[in-house]
């Protein structure tokens, strides 16, 4: 396994996050807000740039993290909006999604990265829980079926990323739509803390039983990138879950290494702190010592 950092986490600027990426000894990076946009919305002009900064700073790309199907209604009187103006993301219905999809594909193609991150459909602000119920998932499944058929057409493997504000917020969710398709180029993008953190009222209760081990030991077969970042869970304050440093907050990271390492994980652990400058960096060196120790072990 190696460790990655979403630029962005660092600084906005990409330059300056590719600079200090690789100070801190990282060979690899993840693409997200780039120009003040998302990366799917990139042009070739600013690609190119992309990959000139890659090559000047000796990095490689691990994940095109897109936001295709984030910010795009599920059922036909949804409404949806963004939790955070800091996260880029493209909006519109299906069809908008794909178009942006082709372009990430080939995004990924030109910068030599093999995966491109899409999300299971956010929650909509007009419709209550639960999220996730199997009309949900049949839903989800027709789209990403739409999605994989590009995918297989650029040659580019789409991961589904685990997110808490979409209807598939645990990895025991999201997988089963990576099971049922059964492609090649469809695989999973799990984020534990993602899976810690998902809004218990949002989640049917058959999902809630599984610890994060037990997810992992279900779920290893079908994973293709990880995003780590780490919670500590507070109940007196209104936001409960508090973004901490890597390591140093609710998430057995000993538990979740140590299984990886077993499973013979090959592919990139990605920093996506979600935490101040300072604490970014002290994550960023502390993964690094986790990735080192994992493979020296």
């Amino acid at each position: 396994m190696y460790a990655s950092v979403i630029t962005d986490q660092i600084d906005e600027d990409l330059e300056t996050a590719l600079r200090i990426a690789r100070l801190y000894g990282y060979t690899h990076v993840e693409l997200h807000n780039v120009f003040g946009k998302s990366i799917e919305e990139c042009s070739l002009k600013e690609i190119n740039t992309i990959r000139t900064l890659l090559n000047t700073y000796e990095l490689k790309v691990s994940c095109i993290a897109s936001t295709v199907f984030f910010l795009c209604p599920l059922m036909e009187n949804d409404k949806v909006s963004l939790f955070n103006p800091a996260f880029h993301a493209i909006e519109g219905d299906v069809p908008t999604h794909l178009r942006y999809l082709k372009n990430a594909c080939r995004i990924a193609k030109k910068l030599n990265c093999p995966r491109v991150r899409i999300f299971p459909f956010r929650f909509p602000d007009n419709r209550l829980p639960a999220y996730g119920t199997q009309e949900h998932i049949a839903l989800i499944m027709k789209n990403v079926r739409q999605a994989v058929q590009i995918a297989e057409e650029e040659h580019v493997t789409l991961v589904l990323e685990n997110c808490p504000y979409s209807h598939l917020p645990k990895g025991h969710m999201s997988i089963q739509i990576v099971k049922a398709i059964k492609s090649d180029y469809l695989k999973l993008l799990w984020d534990p803390a993602n899976s810690y953190r998902a809004y218990k009222e949002n989640v049917p209760a058959e999902y809630l039983t599984f610890s994060l081990e037990e997810e992992l030991h279900y779920i290893y077969p079908w994973i293709d990138h990880i995003h780590i970042k780490d919670y500590a869970y507070n109940a007196a304050l209104e936001k409960p879950f508090q973004h901490v440093a890597f390591d140093m907050g609710d998430i057995d990271f000993m538990m979740i290494f140590s299984n990886l390492r077993k499973y013979g994980y090959e592919n990139a652990v990605s920093l996506e702190a979600e935490t101040d400058y300072n604490e970014t960096l002290e994550s960023m060196k502390r993964m690094q010592d986790w990735v080192t120790l994992s493979d020296n072990t």
